[in-house]
């Protein structure tokens, strides 16, 4: 089995939007987006540690292409195949963080790209002024004399050197998730993980 059926994972809480072209797209019930693509080419890197460092830089490009950085970009794990895992958050307008995640998967004569994107909506930046104000008062993050931006509170996961912004910062820590179960970022990796744990690939597009 090729195509778009070779790739299957549990989406009992997921509603088929059906399919567009080379891709088919679920909604949760929060309104957030799943997206299946088959892509029929090879993708331009392996899921290998030796090219972990390139796939950051062009993960990197692409989120600061549209004002945003990455918040993780880490081999994994999916489905018997090694697989990429990225989150990338970016701004959205006029207000807020859109946070988009990703499996993808290649293999030697296509790949897939398993997409999530989650917006955030309503009241925006709650649990960034939140933790900001927790780790300010206990002197985790605070403000050199002269500084614009406040010591410790943001920077590229990967890269020291790059503090932002935009850059990840403290809020993104996966630690926070259970504290704030209704973010985006919090509803991504719960998608991600219900993915990525159920996710099954067919024998004849694994043997490509």
């Amino acid at each position: 089995m090729r195509g778009l059926d070779a790739v299957t994972f549990d989406a009992t809480k997921l509603t088929l939007q059906g399919d567009q072209g080379n891709s088919r797209i679920w909604l949760s019930a929060a309104g957030d987006m799943v997206t299946l693509y088959d892509l029929s080419k090879p993708a331009d890197f392996r899921a290998i540690p030796a090219d972990l460092e390139t796939i950051r830089s062009k993960s990197r490009k692409q989120a600061a292409q549209y004002g945003g950085a990455i918040v993780e970009v880490e081999l994994c794990e999916i489905g018997g195949m090694a697989a990429v895992r990225e989150i990338l958050k970016v701004p959205q307008k006029p207000t807020g963080m859109g946070y988009l995640g990703s499996f993808m998967l290649p293999c030697s004569d296509s790949a897939y790209l398993l997409a999530v994107a989650c917006p955030e909506r309503g009241l925006t930046g709650m649990r960034d002024t939140a933790i900001f104000a927790k780790l300010m008062q206990s002197g985790e993050v605070k403000f050199e004399e002269g500084d614009a931006q406040p010591t410790d509170w943001m920077r590229d996961p990967y890269d020291p050197a790059i503090t932002g912004p935009p850059a990840r910062n403290r809020a993104d820590d996966e630690t926070y998730d259970a504290l704030f179960p209704d973010h985006p970022l919090s509803r991504l990796r719960g998608l991600l993980r219900q993915i990525g744990t159920s996710l099954r690939i067919s024998d004849e597009t694994k043997g490509d």
